[in-house]
């Protein structure tokens, strides 16, 4: 110990190690500890983890096999997940969440949601999150929207990091319809509306012609929606839509309460745009800025007159 110059407590663990591994063993019984070749080691401490490895995968070919072969029963006996009509209507939000993940397990090419904000479950949101990164692991590509509102929210943007740095694409927009998620343009969720408070159910829809055109519709607010990135500011990209939404809605005569809960903000701070938007138009009312606005060609979005987006229909006169 003297000669190494090692204290000697340090040395007994070095000792300990080296014998855990195999690489020190004893003469006999009190006898020195003198080095073992690394592939002798090897062969004695390896083997034991290698046998308990094999004997693991057999029991999961065995179990494997024996639940394979309980399929063919259970799909003649268990009423069909897919109805004729392709929407299956499910109440039960636990099992929502199971037919979310089933759906997502079996996506391979991609997934597309619509994802407002304003006061959802955070358990939903977790979930929700937990299967988009998984996605996002296989390689599966993954775009979503969300309300221009989600800029402010911290855990949104952290989130949005961590999506983007896994291939994610995220957008958001001044309003956006109730939440939604497509995966392969052949399974779609819909939300059912919650009653008396208590969490809701979902559609889930097979029809591949119904998911389809939610996919398309997507595409139209894909198209339209300002790309986000959140290391910046917060409103900068999105300030000038915000106040011609506001306009747009103050034009259609909505109250202050029901603009803010459209475009998921409180209503100080939309009566703060609304009085910003008014002094700009120089109007001393909401009706004449709704007029001036439209007069001078603010209410139009940068939309108008654009194709919906890649592979979409022509417009059809529905407000999804």
């Amino acid at each position: 110990m003297e000669k190494l110059a090692i204290p000697p407590d340090e040395l007994a663990r070095a000792r300990d190690t080296l014998h855990a591994m195999g690489l020190l063993s004893a003469t006999g019984a009190g006898g020195p500890l003198v080095p073992v070749h690394p592939e002798l080691a090897e062969a004695v401490v390896v083997a034991p983890l290698e046998r308990d490895i094999h004997e693991h995968e057999r029991r999961i070919a065995h179990l494997r096999g024996q639940l394979h072969a309980l399929l063919p029963v259970y799909l003649d006996s268990a009423p069909s997940p897919h109805p004729p009509d392709g929407t299956r209507t499910i109440h039960d939000p636990e099992e929502v969440r199971r037919q979310l993940d089933a759906a997502a397990r079996r996506c391979r090419h991609e997934a597309v949601m619509i994802q407002p904000n304003g006061g959802r479950d955070t358990d939903i949101v977790r979930h929700t999150r937990e299967w988009s990164l998984a996605l996002l692991r296989r390689g599966v590509r993954m775009r979503v929207v969300y309300q221009h509102a989600e800029r402010a929210s911290l855990a949104t943007r952290a989130f949005v990091c961590q999506a983007a740095e896994a291939g994610a694409e995220v957008r958001t927009s001044a309003e956006v319809c109730e939440y939604v998620v497509v995966f392969d343009r052949s399974v779609a969720f819909v939300p059912q509306a919650p009653e008396g408070g208590a969490e809701g159910g979902a559609a889930m829809v097979t029809n591949e012609t119904v998911a389809d055109f939610m996919h398309r519709r997507f595409e139209d607010v894909w198209v339209l929606a300002q790309p986000f990135a959140p290391q910046e500011a917060r409103y900068e990209k999105v300030v000038d839509e915000l106040n011609r939404t506001v306009l747009r809605l103050m034009a259609a005569g909505l109250k202050d309460e029901v603009i803010a809960r459209r475009l998921a903000i409180s209503t100080r701070t939309c009566r703060r745009y609304m009085k910003a938007a008014m002094a700009e138009l120089g109007a001393v009312s909401r009706f004449q800025a709704g007029a001036r606005a439209a007069q001078t060609g603010l209410l139009r979005t940068p939309g108008d007159g654009l194709p919906a987006g890649p592979g979409a229909a022509a417009p059809v006169g529905v407000d999804w």
